[in-house]
């Protein structure tokens, strides 16, 4: 039977997490506190008939997060109703305290927070020894705010390291990009580990997650509330096989195409969203020819000039094309088109590079980074012998300042230290300050928590209310602030600014 199954890929599944060799396993499990809490036991059985290689339980106590959910009577009495691996997620003030009880009641594997152990001054190594000696599997979890370099020391001593991509304490919250810069570096570090990926997933988020290394999801609403939970399921699963390295899948069936979250959709188009799309597609007719290296930007413009240039390719216009994307989102979306992907170390001249922008002044003098890919485009965009701009006729501007704020990567440590010296410079006079709290993906105040960058670093945007008289030397002077990694002033760089307007598309 279909159950039957599935709970022998629950078993495998399960041996599988932690496993140090190979290739990490693409899992898919369910998290119960989207549940119906009065039907806990019949829903975990409908979701593992459906294909959930796991079931996700997260034990919250009221004291780290504020939220506060079951403990371990309710989960041994789940584990009356069930044989799937229980995943247990600690958002616990002490996770020392928890280890026996969770075991004890049927737990399969024990995640903690780096951010609870630290705050009790844990023994780590400890806490990790004891929970292996009573039988679980070891993850340690982060924040989305937490330095993914603080996991660096635990790593040997662990199974899994799951990156929180919403704030931890309650379910049903949207998915943080920004937070895929974590995920994508602990990938590169650590080939075989594996990473889990909770908050916000379901098809449409799972292709960024997937594209930047996370192999272990986790997904409660868009499980439960499908008609049907095997298709959602099957959706995420087959993302993470198709963004593994070729070759190293060994999938029965072939993955589908994962779902990457478009900017717009058909149905949905604007008459302005209409002309940005042209403004994409006449960058890549006019400026991109076969044999070329292609930088790709990022914002919902380049994602037309993006989608251009997949078309082109699969329709056998253009070949022996190889693109450099500026940010995980991008890089989602052109593999998700099938464009072959390189990077500045082995290609470190680029033929064209084509991105949007948040401001143009008179003079072509740029203002970007309100997508939170600023250091990307501009390591990008810097290296290409041609830069083209593609924006919509909102975007101009006389002069650059109080028009858009200028972004500014910060490194986290002393953020407010670093704040303060951007906000004394000469140039800047008059300016504010912001850090940019949230999503790291807009500029729009959508959480309570440092917007963190695909590089791991916070954003400070600097509002101006009179023109920025010199934004060339404001660069300068930016530039040379201790702790600023990059800012989103480009002078100079733009070779044509492509303008969606209200009566056409026409170039600068």
């Amino acid at each position: 039977t279909r159950r039957g199954r599935h709970q022998a890929m629950a078993s495998v599944a399960a041996a599988r997490l932690g496993a140090k060799s190979g290739r990490p396993a693409a899992l898919v499990g369910a998290s119960m506190l989207a549940s119906d809490l009065a039907c806990m036991a019949s829903d975990a059985k409908r979701v593992e008939a459906c294909g959930s290689d796991y079931l996700h339980l997260d034990i919250m106590d009221g004291a780290f997060v504020p939220n506060l959910t079951w403990g371990p009577p309710l989960i041994k009495c789940l584990r009356k109703h069930t044989k799937a691996f229980l995943d247990c997620h600690l958002m616990v003030r002490d996770p020392l305290v928890w280890v026996e009880p969770i075991k004890d009641a049927g737990g399969d594997a024990y995640t903690f927070h780096l951010e609870a152990a630290l705050a009790m001054e844990t023994d780590i190594s400890a806490l990790c020894a004891k929970i292996r000696e009573h039988g679980m599997k070891v993850g340690i979890a982060i924040k989305p705010g937490t330095p993914v370099d603080m996991l660096s020391p635990y790593i040997s001593m662990i199974d899994m390291a799951l990156v929180m991509t919403v704030e931890p304490g309650f379910g049903g919250q949207s998915f943080m990009e920004s937070v895929m810069g974590k995920v994508s570096a602990l990938r590169a570090a650590h080939p075989l580990l594996d990473i889990q990926v909770d908050g916000g997933l379901s098809p449409k988020t799972v292709g960024v997650a997937a594209a930047a290394g996370a192999n272990v999801i986790v997904a409660g609403s868009s499980v439960f509330k499908a008609a049907d939970p095997s298709e959602p399921i099957k959706a995420m699963r087959d993302a993470v096989l198709l963004a593994q390295p070729s070759g190293s899948s060994g999938a029965t069936e072939a993955p589908v195409v994962p779902a990457v979250p478009a900017l717009v959709e058909e149905k949905e188009l604007s008459a302005q969203d209409k002309l940005k799309r042209e403004a994409g597609y006449r960058a890549i007719d006019s400026h991109v020819t076969s044999g070329m290296v292609v930088g790709l930007g990022t914002g919902s413009t380049a994602y037309f000039a993006v989608e251009r240039l997949g078309q082109k390719l699969a329709a056998g216009e253009l070949d022996q094309i190889v693109a450099i994307p500026t940010s995980v989102r991008t890089e989602a979306q052109a593999k998700a088109l099938g464009i072959p992907l390189v990077s500045l170390d082995t290609h470190p001249t680029l033929d064209v590079a084509i991105d949007g922008a948040d401001a143009v002044d008179r003079e072509l003098n740029l203002v970007k980074g309100g997508g939170g890919a600023l250091l990307r485009e501009k390591m990008v965009e810097v290296c290409a012998r041609k830069f083209i701009v593609i924006v919509d006729e909102s975007k101009l501007c006389d002069a650059l300042g109080p028009s858009f704020p200028v972004p500014v990567e910060v490194a986290s440590f002393c953020h407010a230290s670093t704040m303060r010296a951007i906000g004394a410079l000469p140039s800047l006079v008059g300016c504010t300050p912001k850090l940019r709290l949230g999503s790291a993906a807009n500029n729009k105040e959508d959480g309570t928590t440092p917007a963190i960058t695909d590089n791991g670093n916070c954003i400070v945007d600097v509002f101006f209310d009179a023109p920025l008289a010199e934004p060339s030397v404001a660069a300068v002077e930016l530039q040379g602030v201790v702790g600023v990694v990059e800012h989103g002033l480009f002078c100079g760089m733009a070779a044509e600014v492509i303008v969606a307007g209200k009566n056409g598309v026409y170039s600068m």
